[in-house]
């Protein structure tokens, strides 16, 4: 069981979701990957940290994904920018299979541009 906790998925079939309602859900915000909060058999319980939302699937009906390296509410750095900025969500680049992220400012303003791994900096909370 412990093979899926805490790692990354991606729904690659919407007849795996239990739930219509989850269906939905998943239908609208289907780029992002979910990680794995619970393991029963053959379900999966797959939350999305951006939007406090689980989703039920089948395990033969995800595919695995690498972890992100920020995750929604990391406080980090724009380094080019020298900008302090919160991790609003990710989003999985399908055809060349890395993340992205989008941040929010101190404000709470989302910030248009999406930034890559390579361009931000974890800022560790005192």
């Amino acid at each position: 069981m412990a093979e899926y906790l805490n790692k990354w998925f991606w729904i690659k079939d919407l007849d795996g979701i239990l739930d219509s309602q989850e269906c939905e859900l998943w239908r609208t915000r289907h780029w992002n990957s979910l990680q794995c909060i619970g393991d029963n058999n053959d379900v999966l319980t797959l939350f999305y940290a951006d939007k406090d939302i689980t989703i039920h699937a089948k395990k033969d009906c995800v595919e695995e994904r690498p972890a992100p390296k920020f995750v929604h509410g990391d406080v980090v750095l724009i380094t080019k920018k020298n900008i302090r900025a919160t991790v609003k969500y990710s989003i999985w680049h399908f055809n060349d299979h890395y993340y992205y992220y989008h941040v929010v400012d101190e404000n709470g303003k989302m910030l248009k541009k999406r930034y890559m791994a390579d361009e931000l900096e974890k800022v560790e909370q005192a």
